[in-house]
């Protein structure tokens, strides 16, 4: 025979069951319009503060110049990361030079690469001295290149673009072909 303690916690336990159980019923009703939540998920980008091709200085009005290296087609090395296959793998060289007032934090630059069929992928390669960009700031008057390496949707010739940014900022585009 059950107490009448016994009762009342049996009792309780299934009132906030069924209280639960009604919460999760319904869906929750967002008071977002469609043009806000999209605003929400999407990313938007700025125009790029200067652009132009590659193998040629891009200037942004700071006076950094950017200068990237015509890409061309290489096969990474046996312990690359970020490759895909069936596409096409694009290296190219990164030099900066900072004629701005303030040091330059390349730590958190962004690459992205597209073309028309789809945004490329980071390659990292140690065969090709490609491990992203720089973590230490670039002092004013100062100049740096690197590599880079970017899988892409595509084939040979197709248009390819690359811009670098930062929080949201577009430094430059550069826009050129797939080799």
């Amino acid at each position: 025979m059950r107490t009448g303690l016994q009762i009342r916690v049996i009792a309780a336990a299934f009132v906030l069951l069924l209280a639960l159980s009604a919460c999760a019923g319904k869906a929750a009703e967002s008071s977002l319009s469609e043009s806000e939540s999209a605003a929400l998920t999407e990313s938007v980008e700025a125009a790029p503060q200067a652009s132009g091709g590659f193998d040629a200085p891009v200037v942004t009005p700071d006076k950094v110049s950017y200068m990237l290296s015509s890409p061309s087609t290489f096969n990474p090395g046996k312990f690359a990361s970020g490759y895909l296959p069936g596409l096409l793998n694009e290296k190219f060289t990164v030099s900066i030079t900072n004629n701005s007032a303030v040091a330059l934090d390349l730590a958190t630059l962004i690459v992205k690469g597209g073309t028309a069929a789809g945004e490329c992928v980071d390659i990292f390669d140690g065969d090709y001295i490609m491990a992203g960009a720089p973590t230490e700031p670039l002092a004013v008057g100062a100049s740096i290149s690197f590599g880079w390496g970017l899988s892409c949707p595509g084939k040979l010739g197709d248009e390819f673009s690359v811009s670098l940014s930062n929080a949201g900022i577009t430094y430059v585009e550069v826009k050129g072909k797939l080799a």
